[in-house]
């Protein structure tokens, strides 16, 4: 406890601010009230869990380079025949 007494975060407005160690406590923007916050009952969320393979290194698996004769036979096929009329 420092010397400004408890530190609150208003559950209605987000203000911080201290309770100036006075007995009733109420937000100075809004006048919210800490022990009517609808959350304050409510456990905290447990942490994220990964699971067992997070962190392991995935090898990246090389691409194979295309033969070049493959890329030429393409290349022909693709082209339009040639029509004498």
């Amino acid at each position: 406890m420092s010397k400004f007494g408890n530190k609150f975060t208003c559950w209605s407005c987000a203000t911080k601010f201290y309770d100036l160690n006075k007995p009733n406590v109420k937000c100075p923007k809004c006048g919210a009230d800490p022990a009517d916050d609808p959350k304050k009952d409510m456990p905290a969320a447990a942490p994220a869990s990964y699971g067992d393979d997070y962190g392991e290194e995935v090898e990246a698996v090389p691409e194979e380079p295309a033969d070049e004769e493959e890329l030429e036979d393409e290349a022909t096929d693709d082209a339009a025949p040639d029509d004498d009329y």
